[in-house]
């Protein structure tokens, strides 16, 4: 199956993900119920994440099944960033079978209009979770490959 193979690939080339998770910031622990557009953690602003977000419920979070909706962060406007994501109580998700969210080799953009990011993101992030989970029916084997390059990181517990 091409798509086997391709994430396969994609594995053996994709560099170990600790130095990328150290250039972003920990998920905050729980968040708010009420899911407001941005949340500030004593220092730093995280905004909801168009692709999940609690007020689009039902139809939301295609990616994460389970969650509830999703945050994301990032220092710089390419490079890595974090994805967290909650269930309905406000509480971050850790396991990637269960609707974490991820580390992004390459930030999500914050507008379509960034092309050229967006196309980064696409080619690091969406386009292997689709050749190693969506096209594989979300088969444990090949999908566990994508979510060990792109691991949900880790939570702290911020006072929001």
């Amino acid at each position: 199956m091409k798509n086997i193979d391709t994430c396969t690939k994609w594995n053996n080339n994709e560099p170990n993900p600790e130095p990328l998770l150290q250039k972003i910031r920990d998920c905050p622990c729980i968040v708010p119920t009420s899911f407001p557009k941005e949340i500030y953690d004593g220092a730093e602003t995280w905004k909801a994440d168009a692709g999940c977000m609690a007020s689009k419920q039902p139809k939301t979070c295609e990616y994460h099944k389970g969650a509830y909706g999703c945050y994301r962060h990032a220092f710089k406007s390419s490079g890595p960033g974090a994805q967290c994501c909650y269930d309905k109580a406000g509480n971050w998700i850790g396991d990637p079978f269960e609707g974490a969210g991820t580390l992004d080799r390459e930030r999500a953009p914050d507008s379509i209009l960034s092309l050229i990011q967006l196309k980064k993101h696409n080619d690091h992030d969406v386009i292997p979770w689709n050749n190693c989970c969506r096209n594989t029916g979300m088969a444990e084997e090949y999908c566990r490959l994508y979510f060990n390059k792109r691991p949900p990181g880790k939570c702290q517990n911020y006072i929001l």
